[in-house]
């Protein structure tokens, strides 16, 4: 169900610039740190806030285009006084294209966006053409964890994976949750609750 457009939370992006990094700047030392970790389409922040709050040591940055969703995770982050996740109210292009080669840790695609019509494949964020640039953007022996519950995008990622340099070190097909090593977006929480099957494929460089 498409989020309706909340006014407040696209100013409050605009209110908290501790937050929201509404224009990338290379300069920012939150990019440098030591641990760099992104998620993709982070939609209400639930996965992105899970990690963070176990792990203070590491740096987040949560990619969401949907400005209104966005304000609304980077709210959640703030009266959390989460600290260490900064909020991307951009198109995930502007990342790939901005971040330098080999700056990052890991990268999560949650339930990306399916693109079901044939002539939309390239939009598909497990598409040969993002996945070369996941590979340019991570240091070596760095991962992507990608999870689904859409069989179509399983396959074609299955396909894709073939066609890039990534190794492939888990393909799961019904994988079964483990709160000690990952955490759970809204999404999955909805698609589990609903029965769905959830897949997982973590890719290493």
């Amino acid at each position: 169900m498409r989020t309706k457009y909340k006014q407040w939370a696209v100013d409050y992006l605009l209110e908290h610039p501790e937050m929201a990094m509404n224009e990338l700047n290379l300069k920012d030392s939150f990019l440098h740190a030591k641990h760099l970790e992104i998620e993709i389409g982070s939609g209400k922040g639930d996965f992105i806030f899970s990690l963070a709050t176990r792990n203070p040591s590491i740096n987040y940055l949560a990619v969401e285009k949907i400005k209104t969703v966005a304000g609304m995770m980077a709210k959640k982050l703030v009266d959390n006084d989460v600290k260490n996740v900064r909020v991307i109210p951009l198109d995930v292009e502007i990342l790939l294209a901005t971040l330098p080669k080999g700056s990052v840790d890991k990268i999560y695609l949650n339930f990306s966006d399916p693109w079901p019509k044939k002539r939309h494949y390239k939009r598909r964020l497990t598409y040969i053409t993002f996945l070369n640039r996941y590979y340019d953007l991570l240091k070596d022996d760095s991962l992507v964890v990608i999870k689904t519950d859409n069989d179509s995008l399983y396959e074609f990622t299955l396909e894709q994976v073939t066609e890039s340099k990534f190794k492939m070190i888990t393909n799961e097909v019904n994988y079964k949750f483990d709160e000690t090593n990952d955490a759970m977006s809204e999404y999955e929480a909805k698609f589990r609750q609903l029965g769905n099957p959830i897949h997982r494929i973590i890719l290493k460089k």
